[in-house]
């Protein structure tokens, strides 16, 4: 229908508002509604009861299987201390890595002042011990048992000092380490058979060098020494004057005598003596 004159805009919640709201029913002409409304009411509570017998049969039954299931105060203290243990635990040993020492410390340190302060009163007590001479004395059982524990504490601190001097002594004392340090092949040691061949073999060069002869010098004329006697076998020049002749040699060339020797003997001879040498030195130093 077709309006006229000013016209107003309404809003369109209120639109929407006007348009959702039902319908008016008209009033019954008989009462068969109070008889729905009553049946309704009688299967809701039906219906109630039935969900509240199930649920309370649901209850037991998990009671029975579990009687903590519904401890929920419990079961969560339960979960923070299961969550909070490990950091309790690192705490602690955090805490208890230098507390035990640091009370270990201040325990000495008192024993020592209470020692100390004992000292002093017994000290003073020996200069008026002329004015009292004669009379008892009453000591009480907590000051002996003060008195033990003390003597108990100086027995264990002689003990630890002890230890710790004979610790310090071990510390200080390089012998060992030093005579151990020749043979370790690991710092430029050597063992003991590369030091034995290494001596063989410079006892071997020198038997060569004497087996092979100077340059020849000139004997003096003005002296009429005896000549010198070369023993070629053994390869040792003998003096017997002022002057020395030697024998007319090439050099790096055996003598005639040496020629019929066995090699092989000459250089085990001169090894079991080197091993002798080493093995005297050795001794010498661990003495």
């Amino acid at each position: 229908m077709k309006k006229y004159g000013l016209q107003l805009r309404v809003p369109a919640s209120q639109q929407r508002k006007q348009s959702s709201k039902p319908p008016l029913h008209p009033p019954p002409i008989f009462s068969d509604d109070d008889d729905e409304d009553i049946n309704g009411e009688i299967a809701r509570q039906a219906t109630k009861k039935k969900v509240l017998r199930d649920v309370e049969e649901q209850h037991k039954k998990a009671l029975a299987e579990d009687p903590t299931v519904f401890d929920y105060d419990g079961n969560y203290d339960q979960m923070k201390e299961e969550t909070a243990r490990p950091l309790m635990q690192d705490r602690q040993e955090k805490v208890s890595k230098y507390i035990h020492t640091l009370m270990a410390e201040a325990k000495a340190r008192e024993q020592a002042h209470e020692l100390v302060y004992e000292r002093k009163l017994a000290k003073e007590r020996s200069k008026d011990d002329h004015l009292y001479e004669g009379k008892g004395k009453f000591v009480t059982s907590a000051y002996k048992k003060k008195l033990a524990e003390q003597a108990k504490w100086l027995e264990e601190e002689r003990i630890r000092e002890e230890k710790d001097d004979v610790a310090s002594k071990k510390s200080h004392d390089m012998s060992d380490f030093y005579l151990n340090l020749g043979k370790n092949v690991a710092f430029g040691g050597a063992d003991s058979s590369a030091a034995v061949k290494k001596e063989v073999k410079g006892i071997a060069d020198t038997s060569e060098i004497r087996d092979v002869s100077p340059v020849n010098k000139p004997p003096s004329s003005s002296s009429g020494a005896s000549e010198t006697n070369v023993d070629t076998s053994e390869g040792k020049v003998v003096p017997t004057g002022h002057s020395l002749q030697v024998s007319n040699v090439e050099p790096n060339k055996p003598m005639a005598g040496q020629s019929d020797q066995d090699p092989h003997g000459k250089r085990e001879a001169a090894l079991s003596a080197a091993k002798e040498r080493f093995l005297a030195r050795k001794k010498a130093k661990q003495q």
